[in-house]
């Protein structure tokens, strides 16, 4: 099957990254894919665990839940069940063309048990050789732009790198009832901190993020700590007993689709290098992105309204969780420069707009 007159064709675009940031930072593509080759023709397949941030983009009835956590936790007799129930229905989809994003070692798999005749990815996918269309991608630039550009190579046109997040009115709903549960009103900001991430080098100290939380309630706002892991929850705890004002912890407490909902009404974000500042940024929320190892260059929230730190620049040989260092690219951050810029972000609005478009 050739790559010419594709938008009658059936299509599949797999995004199996684990990584939140990850598929926040593919959605611009898919929005792309889904205009050029009409929602009638297009199915996503995603882990169930992001169903909630991708509803909204192009209706759960085009997409396909993979079900990761079911698998992992069943009986291997059980594993098999929910595999090939799951493939069954990937394979009932007849898909003339399979689009891998992640190009990884299950999604190659089910790219290639798909049975699309056309079958495409990065050229430097885990099992290249199961694809027939690879996509050479460029190196330095930011992620969105791998993902772009596999989107170009199978027909989508301009891609907004800057796509915003809407959550669905039935999260905005119970995000609500435990916003009232926890006391928390409507008429003072929110300032949503999320103070983990998954490597404990990316973490900025604890007790800048307590100094910074007493800043932001003695300026008016209701400071709300979200993240949902179990390094997350210590974190958060850790924090709080270092505060002297209030604060409010949604540890564990939120759904994907209520964290997307919550940071819609926030006046203000600050976290580490991780999914959550992605999704604060895709949801239009002022952005202080704290980077340490991490290249922000290739990882930097995509808003208008985004601002990243860091303390010193990263070694020109970055080691990562090795630093000899002591990690001084993310712990010689000041909180008086955080503060400082906050000011700056809420002051000066929304940026001025050189290139929003490929």
């Amino acid at each position: 099957m050739s790559l010419n007159n594709l938008k009658g064709n059936t299509v599949i675009v797999l995004m199996l990254d684990k990584n939140m940031g990850n598929v926040v930072v593919s959605l611009p593509a898919i929005a792309a894919l889904k205009e050029f080759y009409n929602k009638n023709n297009l199915f996503l397949v995603i882990d169930e665990i992001y169903s909630d941030i991708v509803e909204p983009l192009i209706g759960l009835d085009r997409v396909l839940l993979f079900p990761r956590k079911r698998i992992k936790k069943e009986s291997l007799g059980k594993r098999a069940n929910v595999f090939f129930h799951f493939l069954r229905e990937l394979r009932r989809l007849s898909p003339d063309i399979a689009i891998d994003f992640q190009g990884g070692y299950a999604s190659s798999i089910l790219t290639c048990l798909s049975g699309a005749p056309i079958r495409v990815s990065r050229s430097t996918a885990k099992r290249a050789y199961l694809y027939n269309k690879k996509v050479k991608l460029s190196e330095g630039r930011h992620k969105v732009y791998d993902y772009a550009d596999i989107a170009f190579a199978v027909g989508a046109g301009s891609i907004d790198i800057y796509y915003r997040l809407k959550a669905l009115n039935s999260k905005k709903l119970s995000l609500n009832k435990k916003l009232l549960e926890e006391g928390i009103v409507n008429d003072r900001p929110i300032a949503c901190i999320h103070p983990g991430a998954g490597r404990f080098f990316r973490q900025w100290n604890s007790d800048s993020f307590a100094e910074v939380s007493d800043w932001l309630y003695k300026e008016g706002f209701q400071v709300v700590f979200v993240g949902s892991s179990r390094d997350d929850l210590r974190k958060i705890g850790e924090i709080s007993s270092l505060t002297r004002y209030e604060t409010y912890s949604f540890g564990a407490k939120l759904s994907i689709g209520e964290l997307l909902a919550l940071l819609e009404i926030s006046s203000l974000y600050i976290g580490n290098d991780s999914g959550p500042m992605h999704i604060a940024a895709a949801a239009g929320t002022p952005v202080i992105a704290i980077f340490g190892p991490g290249v922000d260059r290739r990882w930097r929230p995509l808003s208008d309204k985004a601002v990243v730190l860091r303390g010193t620049e990263r070694c020109q040989k970055c080691k990562g969780k090795d630093c000899q260092f002591d990690f001084r690219c993310i712990r010689t951050l000041s909180s008086e420069t955080v503060k400082t810029e906050i000011r700056k972000l809420l002051e000066r609005g929304v940026y001025d707009i050189i290139e929003k478009k490929l």
